[in-house]
This record gives C-alpha cells, sequence and structure tokens, in this order.
C-alpha cells in the first residue's frame, strides 16, 4: 500500500462531514451581496484601493485587512 492510500484510510471525519461543511459555505456565497475575496490582496488589489481611497498602499492594506477580520 503507498502513502496516497494509508493517508486516505486515515481519514477521520466522514465524508458527509466535509461535503456538508463545504454546502453550507458555498451556500452562503449564494445570498444576495456575497462574495470570495482572498484573505491577502494583490498588488494591484492594493493600489486600486490606495487610488480609490486617496490613501498609501499600506493604509489600503490595513483597511482591507480590517474588513476581512470583521465581515458579518
Amino acid at each position: 500500500m503507498n502513502a496516497i492510500s494509508m493517508s486516505l484510510m486515515k481519514k477521520t471525519k466522514p465524508c458527509d462531514v466535509e461535503l456538508g461543511a463545504s454546502v453550507t459555505a458555498m451556500g452562503a456565497l449564494c445570498e444576495p451581496g456575497q462574495t470570495a475575496v482572498p484573505l491577502k490582496p494583490s498588488a494591484t488589489m492594493l493600489a486600486a484601493g490606495a487610488r480609490a481611497g486617496g490613501v498609501s498602499v499600506e493604509v489600503a492594506w490595513k483597511i482591507y485587512q480590517a474588513m476581512i477580520h470583521h465581515a458579518d
């Protein structure tokens, strides 16, 4: 038996639990006004945010972090 098959056999959570969590998470994204965003924005995203807000890239990064960490 190879390492891949061994790791598959050692799975501790049943597949239906993991699938259920995935379905719940995807369902939340289907609500109006919801979207998935990266935890770490790209340099392009930060530059766009800095330009839009008239702030430095560093401040845009702090704003982005605050929004991600305080999302409902």
